[in-house]
């Protein structure tokens, strides 16, 4: 349980490392910012029939968030409609105190705007990422029916549509319809993760300058090159049953993006990997064992969402080298990136077979 704790401080560090980077990349100092409260309700979606008996209400909850507003002083602020960019501590009650019991999350969001520039309301997509703590996981002596959720600290993600309605030049009305999902990438087993629909209604107050000024300036347009990339990562397995041995999986990707526009990279890739959690199934397998086993290597498409030095990437691959076809021959990945310097990357990425999660990668990067 130590070294788990430990991973996901190190996820802590590098997910909020960026956070910090932007919010000093604006005009210091800034007194510009909003504070909001909203109350939530909603409930959990079984994505799997095993997992129905956990579900024994609505879920209920509340977040407040600390909410910092651009105001164009940088071109990517200019370039993403002036997006807010915020720190969320958030708290549902899971409905099922026994089994389950609360979830207590914390994480940075960015608020991108959908609609055209407008003072008075603002239609947003909402995408965070950060760690959750739940309060009631997987006992094999205490609480062996939760299927879902084998740790304490988990993953978290957070994908909403909300609008914000300015009422008066200091109180906002907010409101959204989102999405939430907590694992832990198979660390620690079970992992079927949580997948959570919820809506939210408050309010929010504007501190400091109520009548904030949009710079506009004339933005070259992007240069549309080739960013070549390559990026090594590790990630950590623990096989059924609960509590069982951990394993190790290596990876190595070569990426291959070009620039549309400032917002948008798409491409292609190469990557192979070596997972030992493998061995697992092999050994329940009949068939001798093989260190060929273990390996895999794919081609794929790459997207990429990015802001500023921050990046969403999502890739989606299918295997051309892969022996045992354990989990099928395509494979999806999600995460985020972030330009440390103009060349260094810091990735934090989740490696799924269609709807079910791997493990997280960690790992470090080169850009061209």
């Amino acid at each position: 349980m130590y070294k788990v704790h430990n991973y996901f401080k190190v996820f802590l560090i590098i997910l909020l490392f960026p956070v910090s980077a932007v919010l000093q990349a604006q005009d210091s100092p800034n007194h510009d910012f909003i504070l909001s409260a909203n109350g939530h309700v909603g409930y959990i979606i079984a994505h799997r029939h095993n997992m129905t008996q956990l579900i024994k209400g609505h879920i209920f909850g509340g977040e407040l968030n600390y909410v910092f507003r651009t105001d164009g002083s940088k071109p990517w602020q200019q370039i993403h409609k002036y997006p807010e960019i915020g720190i969320c501590a958030l708290h549902f009650d899971l409905g099922n105190p026994q089994q389950l019991g609360t979830l207590e999350a914390i994480y940075p969001y960015t608020n991108i705007r959908l609609n055209k520039l407008n003072k008075k309301m603002s239609l947003n997509l909402r995408l965070g990422l950060g760690l959750a703590y739940i309060t009631k996981p997987f006992d094999r002596l205490t609480n062996h029916q939760n299927n879902a959720i084998g740790s304490h600290f988990n993953g978290f993600v957070n994908l909403r549509l909300n609008t914000g309605i300015m009422l008066s030049k200091s109180w906002r009305l907010e409101a959204g319809v989102g999405l939430s999902h907590a694992s832990n990438g198979a660390i620690t087993t079970p992992n079927l993760g949580l997948n959570m629909a919820s809506i939210n209604l408050g309010v929010g107050y504007v501190f400091g300058n109520k009548n904030l000024q949009l710079k506009k300036d004339s933005i070259a347009k992007a240069k549309k090159e080739w960013h070549p990339q390559i990026i090594g990562v590790v990630g950590i397995k623990e096989m059924m049953p609960p509590g069982t041995q951990r394993y190790t999986a290596y990876g190595l990707m070569v990426n291959f993006y070009h620039n549309s526009n400032y917002k948008n990279k798409i491409g292609g890739g190469l990557e192979m990997s070596y997972n030992n959690s493998l061995k697992k199934l092999l050994g329940d397998d009949s068939l001798s064992f093989s260190n060929a086993n273990l390996l895999r290597a794919g081609v794929k498409f790459c997207y990429s969402f990015n802001m500023h030095r921050i990046s969403v990437p999502v890739d989606f691959g299918v295997y051309l080298y892969d022996n045992r076809n354990y989990d099928g021959r395509f494979f999806h990945r999600v995460g985020l990136r972030y330009m440390v310097t103009k060349h260094l990357i810091a990735n934090v990425t989740l490696i799924t077979h269609w709807a079910v999660a791997d493990y997280f990668e960690w790992g470090i990067g080169y850009q061209l």
